[in-house]
This record gives C-alpha cells, structure tokens and sequence, in this order.
C-alpha cells in the first residue's frame, strides 16, 4: 500500500515533465519560426512560451493528484499578464536596441568613408597646390633677384598659376560645402536646353582655342526642378572636362533629349561625348571621383584642372535625385573613340 502511495507522486511529476516538455518544445518551434519573420514577435512570444509550458506541466500535475482544478488557472491569470508585459518590454527594447546598433554602425562606415575620402582629397589637393605655389615662388625670387630674362612672361605666369590655384581653392570649398549641405538648393523650373545652349555660346571660344569642335542639339523642352546656377555649373563642369581631355581636331557633342529615371519616371537626359580615345575600366571607375586626372602627370599643365570638376558634377546631379555615369563611346568596341558623360535629372 506504501509503495502504492509513493508511486502515485513520482507518476504524476513523470506526466508533469512530459507535458511540461511537450508544450515547451512546441512552443519553441512556432518561436522559432515566427523569429524568421520578426525577431519583435518572438520576443513577445518567447516568455509566453514558458509560461504555456510550466502551466501545462502543472495542469497535468494537479490533474494527477486531485487538486482543485481552479488552482491553476488563477496561476495561469496571474502569470500570463507578467509574461505578457515582460513580452512587449523585451521586444520594444531588443527592437530599440537592434535600430540603435543599426544605425551607429553605418554612421561609423558612413565616418570612415567621409574620413578616408577627406584624407586622400587633402592628399592630393596638397600636392596639387604645392606645384603651383612653388613655380610662384621660384618666379617670384628670380624676379627679385633679376635672373628673369622676360620678366613680362614670369608675370603672366605667375598671374596664370595665381588663377588656377584659386579656381582649385573654389572647387574644393563648393564640394565640401556640397557635401556637408552648407550649399543651399532653390527650388525652381530649370530648363536644360536653354542651360545648354547658354554654355555651347560660352565655351566655343576655348573649345576653338584647343581646336575642338563644340556641337550640340535638344530634342526635347521638358523643364526640371532644381537650381538654375548649380545645375549650369554640374553641365559647364561636363563639357569643360571633355573639351580639356579630348584629342585635338576632334569635337565635343552635347545632347539633350527626353528619357527615363532608374526609377522609371520621366526624366531630361543630357550626354556630353567627346573624342578623348577611352578610358580602361579602372580609370571609368575612379573617374568621377574628387581628384582623379587619370594617366596626366601630376605636375599639372595650363589645359590641367584641379579633378574635382567631375566630382562636383555627380554631386549636383545626385542632389537634384538625378544620376551621372560615364562610359566610353562606343560602349562594347574594343577600340573606343571616346567618353560619354550622361547625366539623368527627373523631369518636372
């Protein structure tokens, strides 16, 4: 009769177990399969879970040993509003937590490429004005010294190299305050072909003076929203690079045309193709980037820029929600002409 006593106890708690794992592991796949979806949701579920699972076993349990049935289920009233809330404070927190981990680390990789990129803009900008500080400072103590043999042509040079580090002083401060937003953008109808033709009138006297052939032409008078001076400036950048690089004797062709954005709304295409020769696919990679010049020495020449011209273009034009590539002309020959600078902006 004792034995008989003594195994009703170790029966009930061996039925609590297995109810108590049952549940549990059940519990466990439906949370583990709900995670694949929302990480909140198992979260929530997870200490419900427990608590579905110690009040099964202890369902079985009270069962077995004749217990008042009510036992439990205030147990269960009790426990399952706790679990509940601890449920929402675990989930809203994990989820806190998890879009504040988000977003400090791509604010760290977004650090790291700002710092790397500033640090090889100031590398090569330095390089850039130490050349022409230096010719300047050579002209200028030959002058002083009265060892200039032409003296008029060392002030025209030194005139000459004062402008252009000066330009490359503009350049630099309009990118960085691109960059850090400082440069405010007006909103306002712009139309590209006008902008276009202004600057073919503008710049055939240097494209005549490199004995290139500056062309152009518009099929379309769809306007965009943006600013008028930046958006000149994005465009004159474009055909003023492709007149300084491409081959003499050659021409520079700016297009206008109606097209689509990536996005597939409608947008105002403009190409500038010149006939510079092609660029490798590693200089078509780079060359938009601030600094970059490609093969040139990098002693820079009167037809040089500072690099940045086409860096600023691409962050006009991606400031307005447009998109600017460079490929070579004709993209799949194996022996290219030239370069096509496309710059895509959503029409108004």
């Amino acid at each position: 009769m004792g034995t008989t006593v003594m195994s009703l106890p170790v029966q009930s708690v061996l039925l609590a177990l297995t109810a108590t794992a049952a549940v549990g592991l059940l519990c466990a796949l439906i949370t583990s399969r709900i995670a694949r979806v929302s990480m909140c949701w198992a979260a929530l579920l997870a200490p419900l879970a427990v608590v579905l699972s110690m009040a099964a076993g202890l369902w079985v349990g009270v069962a077995q040993m004749l217990i008042d049935a009510r036992v439990p289920l205030l147990i269960l009233a009790v426990t399952a509003p706790v679990a509940l809330l601890i449920g929402v404070f675990v989930s809203i927190r994990s989820h806190q937590q998890l879009a504040q981990a988000q977003a400090a680390a791509e604010q760290e990789r977004r650090k790291h490429e700002v710092e790397a990129g500033r640090r090889e803009l100031i590398s090569w900008v330095s390089h850039d004005l130490r050349t022409p500080l230096a010719g300047i400072r050579a002209m200028g103590e030959a002058l002083e010294d009265g060892m200039a043999d032409d003296p008029e042509r060392y002030y025209r040079a030194i005139t000459a190299e004062a402008k252009r580090t000066s330009e490359m002083v503009d350049d630099l401060m309009a990118l960085a305050g691109l960059h850090s937003g400082a440069v405010g953008i007006a909103v306002e109808p712009v139309s590209l072909s006008d902008v276009v033709s202004d600057l073919i009138e503008q710049l055939a006297p240097l494209a005549s003076q490199r004995d290139v052939t500056l062309t152009g032409g518009t099929t379309t008078t769809a306007e965009v929203m943006g600013d008028a001076g930046l958006l000149t400036r994005a465009i004159q950048n474009t055909i003023a690079n492709a007149i300084a690089y491409t081959a003499p004797q050659t021409s520079v062709t700016v297009r206008v045309s109606a097209g689509t954005s990536p996005g597939g709304s409608p947008a105002v295409t403009v190409t500038v193709t010149d006939g510079c020769g092609g660029l490798s696919s590693s200089e078509l990679e780079h060359a938009c980037d601030a600094g970059w010049r490609g093969d040139i020495a990098r002693t820079p020449g009167d037809q040089v820029g500072s690099g940045l011209g086409l860096a600023i273009a691409r962050t006009i034009i991606e400031s307005h929600g447009g998109k600017l590539t460079l490929a070579n002309t004709p993209a799949d020959a194996a022996a290219p002409t030239g370069c096509t600078v496309t710059c895509v902006i959503p029409a108004a």
